[in-house]
């Protein structure tokens, strides 16, 4: 009901100003815009694309905001998948505004389109600025294209991004100086404000200042580095009053590292323990240029933190039973899991998929854990390259789910793992039937 309450009220701004457009236009001075000469209708349709851009960039802002009542309520990844959705609305609609606005303002002078265009850059207030915002705008979009396609880096499409702030508040003063919506509608103007100001409180407060606010209240520091198994290092993070950090097992954490060679970056780790109120682990797999520097990583380093953040959480289960599947370093924020639910008395089974033994990670700690959990917790490693192993060998595919957890379709389901690993296990649990509501699982993307 929560969700559904937050959708409505969302999908009702656009009602709203869908609404305050219509009025205004059917109630022009020239007569009804919306059903009179085509001069009118280019400027009609013109406004309302260049408010729904507007909007839609708005609410973008409140995705990628990193805002917790949004976040705690949809899930990353449907507000991710949202974020690259509306994306799309938005080219159409940026393209559309200036497109049909200057098409009906040229008919109406009597000009040519590109003469009205140059004329609204040389002498219509802030319209100029609003072009430029437009341009930034599209050089951001073009960067998040290549990012997806992994042509470029996620540090090179995050710092495109930044400049997206300066492009809306240069397009900002033009909606007021010339849109005729606003300067004979004080109401809608208001509403226009408001809309503005809520967007940029919540991300004001939950992208910028809540990581410093957490920061001067836990003076996060590096605790100790800990070479685990294979290339993957732990960090252990202390700080002051711990137990008063909100996270909860299966949660990660934007970290940045105030130290050289790292203060620049900020990425996304998953706890790898259940919280205890004394410091976090964040477990990391060296993938990359910035992952294979943590092992320089120094004690009493300052660390930023953004977050918590996700709801893959034990919370979110709905019975008594549980399959957690994990792959590779996929078993940090399911060893945390794993962890609280034996603890909470559920019935836990744990398939971790690896190439071979030396890539177990936690191998101990999970023979520990389930020596504590007095039968509550069952680890079942499964090997897919390793000859010598006498454990389950070859691929985690259904076969071997059916056989090794046979009640597994009484079981709530969490997933974490490799992207190619999570898109068949998903495919595969839609294609019998697994309700998704019993399925958990996180890309952890902002």
């Amino acid at each position: 009901m929560k969700k559904f309450g937050w959708l409505v009220l969302l999908a009702s701004q656009f009602a709203v100003v869908t609404g305050f457009w219509a009025y205004d236009h059917v109630n022009h001075p020239m007569g009804n815009l919306l059903t009179g000469e085509p001069v009118g209708q280019y400027l009609a349709y013109g406004r309302l694309a260049g408010l729904l851009a507007v909007l839609l960039i708005l609410f973008q802002l409140m995705l990628i905001g990193r805002v917790k009542w949004l976040e705690q309520t949809f899930g990353l990844d449907r507000m991710a998948n949202l974020h690259h959705f509306i994306g799309f609305g938005i080219v159409v609609f940026l393209v559309a505004h200036p497109l049909l606005v200057t098409m009906g303002h040229s008919m109406q002078a009597g000009t040519g389109f590109l003469d009205q265009y140059i004329d609204f850059c040389r002498n219509w207030e802030d319209v100029l600025a609003a072009v430029i915002g437009i341009a930034i705008m599209a050089v951001a979009i073009f960067f998040s294209i290549l990012v997806l396609k992994k042509w470029v880096k996620y540090e090179v499409w995050y710092y495109s991004h930044l400049p997206f702030y300066v492009a809306i508040l240069l397009a900002f003063g033009h909606q007021f100086e010339v849109g005729s919506d606003f300067t004979g509608n004080r109401y809608f103007a208001g509403y226009w404000y408001a809309i503005y100001a809520f967007t940029f409180a919540n991300l004001i407060h939950y992208r910028f200042l809540r990581p410093v606010i957490f920061y001067l209240r836990h003076r996060f520091k590096i605790e100790k580095i800990v070479q685990e198994s294979g290339d993957v290092t732990s960090v252990y993070i202390e700080g002051r009053n711990m137990e008063f950090f909100p996270v909860e097992a299966g949660q990660f954490m934007i970290v940045r590292f105030w130290t050289k060679g790292f203060r620049w970056e900020a990425h996304p780790f998953s706890m790898s323990f259940c919280p205890d109120g004394k410091r976090i682990r964040l477990s990391i797999k060296a993938l990359g240029d910035f992952t294979r520097r943590i092992p320089r990583l120094k004690p009493g380093t300052p660390v930023f933190i953004d977050g918590p953040h996700g709801v893959f959480i034990s919370s979110r289960c709905k019975t008594s039973k549980v399959l957690l599947v994990a792959g590779g370093i996929g078993i940090t924020p399911i060893r945390a899991l794993s962890e609280e639910m034996s603890a909470k008395k559920l019935d836990v089974i744990l398939i971790y998929a690896n190439r071979n033994r030396a890539a177990i990670v936690f191998e101990k700690e999970l023979d520990d854990l389930v020596k504590a959990s007095e039968g509550r917790l069952k680890v079942i490693h499964i090997l897919s390259e390793d000859p010598e192993w006498n454990g389950e060998k070859g691929r985690l595919d259904m076969g071997k789910i059916q056989r090794l957890v046979p009640d597994f379709l009484e079981r709530d389901i969490y997933l974490c793992g490799p992207p190619l690993m999570m898109k068949i296990m998903l495919k595969t649990f839609a294609g019998i039937k697994v309700p998704k509501s019993s399925i958990h699982f996180e890309k952890f993307a902002l």
